[in-house]
């Protein structure tokens, strides 16, 4: 201690869980904008599904919008990871963006394998497949869907996360995470109720490295600080799912 009401910048604190089992329900966050061209995969879905509503595509036309769709689908996968650095998320094993996407629930792991299948099959092998319009026609809404799911996303996303927990004054505590989606550190600023600040690290606690600290609130108790969270793997993952739901509301 560096004095009755503060904490040595640089000592760690350790935070209950529970603090962060209400999530973003009731509490306030601030989004940016990306300012990304998200529209542009639209128009590529749409011109190929259009193909698909001509009176009588050929088998070179059915071809000619698998071909786009699946561009649409692309390109929206490159402007989402070029916005947020999947791979750098930490805690995950999974080498490409896709299967981080759906382990953090923002897309369904089935959602896009037939149309990159398909699409892969018309490029690479010698004899192209032969086409149905149906078959076409189901990719299409599957291209439609996988662009509509990830539309908030490619518009924005949270620039400041807020957490609650709790609504009478001796416990209730506040946070604010904000996260540097380059390298996926995160630094939080809040205050917490005595009663959540844990004597050493728990498996599943937060953790955060003091940057500054003040006692002060009710009963002049409460830890107010600011810092850069180091941990636990579960609370940095529920963190980073709280972001990436209240980013796609």
């Amino acid at each position: 201690m560096e004095g009755k009401n503060t904490l040595a910048a640089g000592a760690e604190i350790f935070i209950d869980s529970i603090v962060l089992s209400a999530g973003i329900d009731g509490a306030e966050s601030e989004t940016i904008d990306h300012r990304a061209d998200w529209k542009k995969q639209h128009e590529i879905w749409s011109h190929a599904n259009g193909t698909l509503a001509s009176p009588s595509p050929s088998q070179q036309d059915l071809a000619a919008a698998v071909i786009q769709l699946q561009g649409a689908v692309e390109l929206r996968d490159r402007l989402l990871d070029n916005l947020y650095n999947f791979t750098k998320i930490p805690n995950k094993t999974a080498k490409a963006p896709y299967p981080i996407m759906a382990d953090l629930g923002i897309i369904r792991p089935t959602l896009k394998i037939q149309l990159r299948e398909l699409r892969n099959r018309l490029a690479y092998e010698i004899e192209e497949p032969p086409l149905r319009r149906e078959e076409c026609e189901w990719l299409s809404d599957t291209a439609w869907y996988y662009l509509k799911a990830t539309d908030r996303l490619a518009q924005q996303c949270v620039h400041v996360l807020g957490i609650e927990y709790g609504t009478d004054k001796e416990n209730h505590s506040f946070f604010s995470v904000t996260f540097n989606r380059n390298a996926w550190s995160a630094w939080i600023e809040g205050n917490v109720a005595p009663g959540f600040l844990l004597d050493k690290a728990s498996a599943d606690c937060l953790s955060v490295r003091l940057s500054r600290s003040e006692i002060q609130g009710y009963n002049n108790c409460h830890l107010k600080f600011c810092g850069e969270v180091t941990g636990s793997r579960p609370a940095v993952d529920r963190l980073i799912r709280c972001f990436f739901d209240e980013s796609a509301l």
